[in-house]
């Protein structure tokens, strides 16, 4: 299907921010649907000039949810989307399965990344958190494989709970898990707890593994996003530090380049997704 054909039963109804004007001055609108008035956006100045360019190109054409800028056989990520992502809004889960799908592409084909890192798809953590026994299987066996999890040294999960996007690690070689949370939240932590009691038992139950090792869950101090949307944009730096071994060093005033960024990556490779 050609990149801005529609998809089926996709469209929705969100309230949205639109830039419309250059000093960054913010309105919200009901719809969709529109071409955004202005072409500045908060990460311009951040951008390199050939990813300004793709966005000015980008930012003349219609905000619609049910056409898309990038796709793969598995995922996609709508112009709404990357809009949202552009501007300052709450990442969507297409946009952090984008993210993940691209990562892992990366991984199993370019030598400079260790293939013993797995990073899961955000569908996983959901449906344990829902409890839907069904999915998790289906979840488990699409990106965990017992396979998966033995040979691999370290799993990072994504986790979206309470509207927050936060991350777990798994380091099998210390019996640990690790949580990332660009919000200091008991709410957070509870909620990394419930996932890595289910995920443990499922483990437990279905691999016939024996009984597991208790696994502690250590807190990383890590740095907060404040009062933004951008937790999403910080789950995606700890994943990209900590595949890249290096240390967490993003800040609240990093995020509209980081979303520049990103957003000239997807229009960038919207004929070959994994550029």
């Amino acid at each position: 299907m050609p990149l801005d054909q529609p998809k089926e039963g996709t469209k929705k109804r969100r309230v949205i921010q639109i830039l419309d004007s250059p000093d960054g001055k913010k309105k919200y609108k009901n719809e969709e649907g529109f071409i955004p008035t202005s072409r500045d956006y908060p990460g311009k100045a951040l951008a390199f000039d050939y990813e300004n360019k793709l966005i000015e190109d980008f930012l003349q054409s219609r905000m619609n949810s049910d056409t898309y800028i990038w796709k793969c056989a598995e995922a996609s990520v709508s112009r709404l989307d990357a809009y949202i992502l552009l501007t300052g809004g709450e990442l969507s889960d297409d946009v952090i399965d984008a993210f993940v799908i691209r990562l892992c592409n990366k991984i199993e084909t370019t030598d400079s990344y260790d293939r013993k890192i797995h990073v899961t798809r955000p569908w996983l953590a959901q449906a344990f958190l829902e409890g839907n026994l069904e999915m998790v299987a289906k979840r488990m066996k699409e990106n965990v494989s017992q396979q998966k999890f033995l040979e691999c040294e370290r799993i990072l999960i994504p986790i979206v709970s309470s509207g927050h996007w936060h991350l777990v690690e798994l380091v099998r070689e210390e019996t640990k898990f690790y949580h990332y949370s660009s919000i200091n939240s008991p709410i957070y932590t509870a909620d990394a707890v419930k996932f890595i009691n289910k995920f443990m038992s499922f483990i437990e139950s279905n691999w016939g593994l024996g009984k597991l090792e208790h696994h502690g869950l250590v807190s990383v101090a890590v740095p907060q996003q404040g009062p933004t949307l951008d937790c999403g944009i910080f789950m995606i730096e700890f994943i990209n530090s900590i595949v890249e071994k290096r240390s967490i060093t993003i800040s609240k005033g990093d995020c509209a380049k980081y979303r520049a960024r990103f957003c000239a990556a997807l229009l960038y490779a919207r004929d070959s997704p994994f550029l």
